[in-house]
């Protein structure tokens, strides 16, 4: 708390939702380090390996005005730092580690008494800025966001070593990534999406490479984005801006057009595909996101056996704590709404359909912060 001038701290934790949180083992960080992502990783081997990836940033000490401690809001570096997640066979003591290298460890009295979880510290690696991004890639590689670089970490079992393989600057800071495939998606402050492309080394004499293959045509500051097939990238930005982009067929370095976007008028943090209400069964004019949603494609699958996926819909989470549901509609569903919602939206203030329309939700949704116009969607709140 500033008020008692004490620097806040950063922890990881690891936890029981089943029983009401209950701490099983716990790693405290320095102080002036925050934790800016995390990320489980497995690797295979001869055995399946779980690690618990964290990424952190080193930020500087200053005093303000009234000698209370605050932080700097420009780092000075960061870190990732490896841990093993074990399970105990025999009950250990309770052990919290006071730092980062420590191995940290609790019993598990309250789960059949059977063991105890471990985070065993395995490794770390000082980078120039803050970790902000961390995401596994294939069965032994990481892609971590540093700064305005993507750089691509591979772990030796055998050897117990992390090497470096490949890296790729980008123009802006990254803020997120996300892997399909080969494939990484990268979030940037004021280029919406990268995509690069990996590739790995082929033979002894070959090295791994990580490739742009293409960027958004528009700027806006991208806090998360998910594949919603191998064609389409949804994101959402920290103005409340939701997108999708569509990938062209051949690589072009300003290729990403966007296909759809709505203004929520609030900051979001997260995008993921999935769905808030269990559906027997998937509404007519609800299409999957996996068909191209550049064209018109008409979905052929059995209507009254199909059942709602968690595939067929995008969930954004806010800053405010509000959930917001989009599902993709068939061509002549759209066009019925949109005239729909025009003549709604034609109504003046005093008209008796005025209380149908979220008036003030609207014209927040109409416009984003830097001019780009809602397109390709139906407000649902009409």
């Amino acid at each position: 708390s500033p008020a008692l001038n004490v620097p806040p701290t950063s922890y990881l934790r690891v936890l029981d939702p089943s029983d009401s949180g209950q701490i099983h083992a716990e790693i405290r960080f320095h102080p002036h380090e925050l934790v800016h992502s995390l990320a489980t990783w497995h690797i295979r081997g001869q055995k399946r390996y779980r690690y618990i990836c964290v990424g952190t940033g080193l930020y500087m000490e200053q005093n303000d005005r009234d000698g209370l401690s605050a932080l700097c809001s420009r780092p000075r570096g960061g870190r990732l730092i490896i841990y093993n997640l074990k399970m105990l066979k025999r009950k250990s003591r309770i052990k919290s580690a006071s730092s980062p290298r420590q191995t940290s460890s609790m019993s598990l009295d309250n789960i059949g008494g059977k063991g105890g979880y471990e985070l065993k510290y395995v490794w770390e690696s000082e980078r120039e800025g803050p970790v902000v991004a961390l995401a596994p890639l294939g069965d032994s590689y990481l892609v971590v966001g540093v700064g305005k670089t993507c750089v691509v970490l591979k772990l030796d079992v055998v050897q117990k070593r992390l090497i470096e393989c490949c890296e790729t600057p980008l123009r802006f800071p990254i803020t997120s990534l996300r892997v399909c495939g080969h494939d990484v998606v990268a979030g940037s402050q004021r280029e919406a999406v990268n995509i690069l492309q990996f590739v790995p080394a082929q033979s002894e004499d070959d090295y791994d490479r990580l490739l742009l293959q293409n960027s958004a045509r528009f700027g806006v500051n991208t806090m998360d984005a998910c594949y919603l097939s191998d064609n389409t990238i949804a994101g959402v930005d920290n103005n409340g801006f939701v997108y999708a982009v569509g990938i062209p067929a051949s690589n072009n370095e300003f290729g990403l057009d966007c296909v759809f976007g709505i203004h929520l008028g609030t900051e979001c943090s997260q995008i993921r595909q999935g769905y808030l209400v269990d559906c027997v069964r998937r509404p007519t004019h609800v299409l999957p996101w996996a068909k191209d949603i550049q064209t018109n494609e008409k979905d052929d699958s059995d209507q009254d056996n199909r059942k709602m996926q968690p595939e067929d819909s995008v969930v954004v989470s806010t800053i405010s704590g509000a959930m917001w549901t989009l599902v993709r509609i068939s061509a002549h569903a759209f066009a019925l709404l949109k005239e729909l919602e025009n003549a709604m939206c034609a109504f003046g203030c005093g008209h008796p359909a005025r209380p149908l329309l979220a008036a003030e939700g609207s014209i927040d949704r109409a416009r984003h912060k830097t001019g780009l116009q809602s397109s390709n969607v139906i407000d649902g709140t009409l």
